[in-house]
């Protein structure tokens, strides 16, 4: 394969990719192959099904027990295929309470939190989440919001091959 930027001969390798792509920084994928160029650095995953790659990433972030981080908040609105200014009316807050979550200037509220993961629920463009697995994740919201604590160190988010695989096989039932 030919390197896009400078159009050297790549190397492929099967290894663990920080999907920094996704908006996140804590984010690896675990064992797909990654394309080098050793002439200019270039890395170019082989990533085959973003959408439900993102659809992970989006269950994972509903069910943690700390409240969602700017960039967290951002991955899951840019999901439900919604602007700054339509989530800020879904919330009944201004649009500048949303960006300055996104940003870190401000931390959300609890209750904009679990209202902003279930309108998610209701309004992602992901792939469908089972109605069973929904009302699972909106009772955990729910019992969760209570007693989360409130900050703990962003954990890192591994997504195994099998789980890709196992979404994708799911996902043609």
């Amino acid at each position: 394969m030919k390197c896009p930027t400078c159009g050297k001969e790549m190397r492929s390798k099967v290894r663990d990719y920080e999907y920094i792509e996704s908006g996140l920084k804590n984010v690896v994928l675990k064992n797909i192959r990654v394309h080098h160029c050793k002439a200019c650095g270039e890395l170019l995953p082989e990533i085959s099904n973003v959408k439900q790659i993102h659809a992970w990433i989006a269950e994972y972030l509903l069910s943690k027990r700390t409240p969602l981080t700017g960039d967290e908040f951002r991955f899951l609105r840019k999901a439900t295929g919604k602007s700054a200014k339509e989530t800020a009316e879904r919330l009944a807050v201004t649009p500048v309470s949303v960006s300055r979550w996104e940003n870190d200037k401000e931390k959300i509220g609890p209750q904009s939190d679990r209202l902003f993961r279930m309108a998610f629920i209701i309004d992602a463009e992901l792939p469908p989440i089972p109605l069973e697995k929904c009302l699972e994740t909106l009772r955990f919201i729910l019992d969760q919001a209570a007693t989360a604590p409130r900050k703990l160190k962003p954990q890192r988010i591994e997504i195994p091959p099998r789980a890709i695989q196992k979404r994708q096989v799911d996902a043609h039932e």
